[in-house]
């Protein structure tokens, strides 16, 4: 396998599919596959101590459908919504704190940083923490923009900023699949593509649906590749994040998954 060279930031997002019931309106996190990722995400760092990770994960069934529910979406916010865009916010923070409690069992400094209170063009924090030996992490959340509109900031928005910021870094997104297909959804003896570049990702694009839905309303495995988009000269690898074992082959760099190149 290739060395990680010196100061090399990994950005692991993942995703509230493989970390919580997505499909489900009462919001509950799976513990058994939140467990086995801090289990190799440990091994990993006592293998590589100096390699800084930054930990991104997806809102799940703790705030899709509360997003969907409350009509969130691009709006301004008045009277009973402003209560509805708090508990959206609330119940991202309590499903951030009950993932980092299963990660500080494991012996790893994970530090959840909540998403809608930073200064997200300002990161010299974050690479303090980073400096420091921490592991941040940051969630899907809400936000305000002009006219007291709320909106959606992804954890995917979130890797693709924090790739922008770190020269030197891999965006790793640990899926519910085994990575990208030439259609979606895949037929059942399909095998995902191994690589995909640019001129490529943007033919796959336009046949996907961009629909969104009460479970996930931030597009998807077409707006996580539409995001991307916005990288040059950096890499991200999509890979199934379920299976046991596949986020060390990931950290590893052993070929699994799709490794899309911008």
């Amino acid at each position: 396998m290739k060395k990680y060279s010196k100061n090399q930031t990994i950005i692991l997002k993942l995703g509230g599919s493989i970390i919580t019931k997505k499909t489900s309106d009462d919001p509950h996190i799976k513990l058994a596959t939140i467990r086995q990722l801090a289990k190799e995400l440990r091994l990993f760092t006592k293998r590589f101590p100096k390699t800084k990770i930054i930990l991104l994960h997806g809102a799940g069934s703790f705030g899709h459908p509360l997003v969907y529910q409350h009509k969130l979406l691009d709006k301004p916010l008045t009277g009973a919504q402003l209560l509805d865009f708090s508990e959206t916010v609330c119940s991202m923070r309590n499903m951030a704190n009950l993932i980092a409690k299963i990660f500080l069992s494991y012996k790893l400094p994970v530090l959840p940083i909540q998403t809608s209170a930073t200064n997200l063009s300002d990161i010299r924090q974050l690479k303090q923490y980073l400096d420091a030996g921490f592991i941040p992490m940051l969630g899907g959340d809400m936000s305000l923009v002009k006219k007291n509109r709320a909106a959606v900031i992804s954890a995917d928005k979130l890797a693709v900023l924090f790739a922008k910021t770190f020269c030197n870094s891999i965006i790793i997104f640990a899926t519910d699949v085994d990575g990208v297909f030439k259609k979606f959804p895949p037929e059942s003896n399909a095998q995902p593509l191994s690589v995909l570049r640019r001129k490529n990702l943007k033919n796959i694009l336009e046949k996907m649906s961009q629909q969104k839905n009460r479970y996930d309303v931030t597009g998807g495995m077409a707006g996580k590749l539409k995001t991307l988009l916005k990288l040059q000269k950096k890499e991200a690898i999509i890979f199934n994040g379920a299976k046991t074992g596949n986020l060390t082959k990931t950290l590893m760099q052993k070929q699994i998954g799709t490794r899309v190149i911008l």
